[in-house]
């Protein structure tokens, strides 16, 4: 069954987790921490962390969060 969000869930691709990853550790050599430049790179590629968004890991939070979770392009502001 779709729900209203589904049209939304625009969740990051492998590329993009990998180059945001990339810039994680970057940032650590660079004296920041990983999310740092994890985030910023995943908003620099037109993401933003939803809070109220459902978890989108693969094991649905079973073993912890990734640092791709809850990353969404389009969701809707209201």
């Amino acid at each position: 069954m779709a729900t209203n969000t589904d049209r939304y869930a625009l969740g990051p691709t492998l590329d993009d987790v990998l180059a945001a990853e990339h810039a994680g550790f970057v940032s650590i050599d660079d004296g920041h921490g990983f999310l740092y430049g994890f985030e910023n790179q995943m908003e620099g590629l037109g993401y933003r962390r939803v809070d109220e968004a459902p978890c989108n890991c693969p094991d649905k939070g079973g073993h912890g969060h990734l640092p791709e979770c809850r990353w969404f392009r389009d969701w809707p502001t209201s």
